[in-house]
């Protein structure tokens, strides 16, 4: 370990032992809360990530100088579909099988390897100096995450917000779940568009044959075909109220293969011959349409991504091969009337990557609409940065759809139901049905059959609904003033951090978890969860695509770290910390970053040798009772000072006005949570105005520029350490000084 090393170690241990990150409900100092967003539990944080919590760390110190009870409060989601995908993986390497292990097993495993890669976490956050108050790190699936989840489930259920039924979903048949809309990517593809020939069924009136030709990008779901449907304003118009056949099915009777032929202005008429198959099973817009004519659904994909039985001698072949085969069918039989390229975007998973199968699922939904409406209300009460982001989320609230809340997964919140296995074995849900709510297997007996053979439902909840509750559970919500006997500092932590001053995130999730956060906090708390919301941006590559494992273009912190010390990393990092603007960067260009910065550390070094270790022999330390302030006053008693003679240096004066328009830069722009133009300040102010020019002009008067040499540097360091806080604490602690630790030295305030 290097003497840097060494240094940043014993300073973190330094504050923690001072018991400098730690909140206070009990303090008369105002409040000022910070909320991270729990990182996923999988994966090595890369330099894009850090960004986040370097603003985090930099805005709790600020506001620590500023006499603020700081509550920064850490912790770690635990990323049910991430996880479970990463730990299967793994799994199969040893030649197991998830199903093969068990539920009980596999989750033996999934505890084993989740201590084993929470670690990695707190060696990155403590390496980068993030002064959170470790003693209040939450996990999401830790005891009061799951009251909550409880509270907020069963409130749900009361208000008859929730309920369970079949719906079309995104599922992801890699992950074997359903997801979210807003969790998946889309990739650009060119495809085959294939125009296949319906054959319309027989009418006395027309002898010929007769089709209507149906463009299609997945001939292979035509064995769940229901209907077609044409626009009223199509060729096909007349056809309406008619039959047609599917070219392919199972079985060849006709009769088997007769569909509908309806009208519906949702078809898009200029798309293809503006006739379309309905597949309610596989298609959104085809299952609304279905569902308006009262359509049967069919599946001719499994959740696995394999074939059907409809399908007949492809059952069982994956969607692509099922594709090419199909196509070749149709060809055969004649009923392809010609093929196009076709270039469209295909869903995909923002995890795995998988081609995203919409399927009918019986899973639990919660109803958005009121929780939507209620949010919208209070949105002008939330500082957006940028200011733009909160229209962009008004408008999605405003076309909010029901959320699909379960996922078929065992990592996570299990769902809190459980189903008498003798009189509600279809684990039917109502509540004149056999099921009770409970995270534990219920006590009593089941009222009709008087027994207790309860199961519990097998899916888990959407990571987001626990997610969704993080500003609140955080603080030990759902607390009450009554209900916290015991445990008054829950009651104490809702009442004095809530809501959190500040938020931050990616923009990437601002539907997913801003938006729920909000509509949840408003609804179950009353209030805002957090009273600024500030959006990064995306650190890229240079090639512009986002930092991820699979590319292999991540730049991670700790290498830059061991290179160039952590304070050298933090300045480097902040330059990207403007409000949802992206960075390119490459480890390379990083590099180049961090040894600029590098050598500022050693500037501020050479800086403190010149001021402290070569003091003129006979001058005495900073005294600031014996100095008075210049025209330019700061609003603190030992302030803006200079030496006690009857005439100041006009350097002397020239130095503190730039130091005074300096901290009030710093200040403002700090304030307003620019930290790459504050950050900027204070290194162009000390780099050029104090050493280039202050300090070479001061060497001909150096006993007398004493005094102010100090002052200058003391401050100076006092408001770099937001930015830099381990070579600002070491220097520091060498100048004349009152408090235990810069890190809770006066912010210095200019009227």
């Amino acid at each position: 370990m290097d003497k840097t090393q060494n240094t940043e170690e014993k300073w973190y241990k330094f504050w923690e032992n001072q018991g400098l990150f730690k909140a206070d409900p009990d303090s008369s100092k105002p409040s000022y809360s910070i909320l991270m967003p729990p990182p996923n539990l999988t994966g090595e944080p890369h330099a894009g990530h850090t960004i986040q919590h370097l603003i985090m760390d930099g805005l709790a110190r600020f506001k620590r100088m500023q006499g603020f009870d700081v509550l920064f409060q850490p912790g770690v989601d635990h990323a049910g579909i991430q996880f479970e995908g990463t730990l299967n993986k793994l799994l199969e390497k040893e030649g197991l099988r998830k199903i093969s292990l068990g539920r009980e097993k596999w989750m033996e495993r999934a505890w084993q390897f989740k201590g084993e890669i929470y670690k990695s976490f707190h060696k990155t956050w403590r390496a980068m100096g993030i002064s959170a108050d470790w003693k209040r790190e939450v996990f999401t699936l830790d005891p009061k995450m799951q009251r909550a989840v409880l509270e907020e489930f069963k409130t749900f259920w009361e208000q008859d917000l929730l309920y369970k039924g079949a719906y079309i979903v995104q599922w992801c048949p890699k992950d074997a779940t359903a997801i979210e809309d807003l969790e998946m990517e889309y990739e650009e593809r060119t495809e085959k568009l294939y125009y296949v020939k319906y054959k319309v069924a027989g009418d006395p009136r027309y002898p010929n044959e007769e089709y209507i030709v149906v463009a299609t990008a997945r001939p292979e779901t035509i064995y769940a075909d229901v209907a077609i449907a044409v626009h009223p304003e199509s060729r096909y118009k007349d056809y309406a109220g008619r039959d047609a056949y599917k070219p392919l099915a199972p079985s060849e009777k006709l009769v088997d293969r007769e569909i509908k032929i309806i009208t519906d202005d949702r078809v898009n008429k200029e798309f293809g011959t503006g006739a379309l198959k309905i597949t309610p099973g596989h298609d959104p817009l085809d299952y609304k349409i279905g569902k308006d004519h009262n359509l049967s659904i069919l599946h001719a994909v499994d959740k696995a991504g394999g074939m059907t039985d409809l399908a007949g001698d492809l059952k069982g072949l994956s969607v692509s091969e099922a594709r090419e085969k199909t196509a070749e069918m149709l060809d055969k039989q004649g009923s392809i009337d010609h093929i196009e390229e076709y270039t469209h975007s295909v869903p995909v998973c923002e995890r795995c990557k998988s081609t995203i199968e919409p399927l009918v699922s019986e899973e639990w939904f919660v109803k958005m609409k009121p929780l939507a409406q209620k949010a919208l209300k209070s949105l002008k009460d939330i500082n957006f940065f940028p200011k733009n982001f909160e229209k962009v989320i008004a408008d999605w609230l405003e076309e909010i759809h029901d959320w699909s809340i379960s996922r078929s997964l065992w990592w996570g919140h299990r769902i809190p139901v459980w189903y008498c296995q003798k009189c509600n074995s279809n684990h039917e849900v109502g509540k004149d049905k056999d099921m009770v709510i409970s995270l534990t297997h219920p006590e009593q007996n089941c009222q009709t059959c008087k027994l207790n053979q309860w199961v519990q439902d097998d899916q888990i909840l959407d990571t987001w609904f626990s997610s969704g509750l993080w500003p609140m559970a955080t603080l030990g919500w759902p607390s009450s003033a009554e209900a916290s006997e015991g445990k008054p500092d829950e009651w104490l932590n809702m009442k004095k951090y809530y809501p959190y001053d500040f938020e931050i995130s990616a923009p990437e999730i601002k539907f997913l978890w801003i938006a729920r956060m909000i509509m949840l906090g408003v609804w179950f708390a009353q209030d805002i969860p957090f009273k600024n919301m500030f959006f990064t941006g995306t650190l890229r590559d240079l090639q512009g695509r986002k930092f991820s494992k699979s590319l292999g273009n991540g730049v991670f912190p700790l290498p830059l770290i061991d290179t160039w010390g952590v304070d050298a990393y933090r300045m480097a990092i902040f330059g990207f910390a403007a409000p949802a603007r992206d960075g390119r960067a490459s480890r390379q260009t990083l590099d180049e970053r961090c040894k600029n910065f590098r050598n500022f550390v050693t500037k501020l070094k050479n800086i403190a040798k010149f001021i402290v270790d070569l003091k003129p022999k006979g001058t005495q330390s900073l005294d600031p009772s014996s100095l008075k302030g210049p025209a330019l006053q700061d609003d603190q008693t030992e302030n803006v000072i200079l030496s006690a003679r009857e005439e100041s240096n006009p350097e002397d004066i020239e130095i503190l006005e730039k130091l005074n328009k300096t901290i009030k830069n710093v200040t403002k722009e700090l304030n307003k949570f620019n930290f790459h133009l504050a950050s900027d300040f204070i290194y162009e102010f000390i780099w050029h105005e104090f050493a280039d020019k202050y300090i070479e002009s001061s060497k001909n008067r150096r006993k007398d520029a004493q005094p102010v040499l100090e002052y200058i540097f003391k401050t100076s360091l006092e408001l770099l350490h937001p930015f830099m806080p381990f070579i600002t604490e070491e220097i520091w602690q060498r100048l004349p000084h009152a408090e235990k630790s810069i890190m809770i030295a006066k912010w210095h305030e200019v009227k």
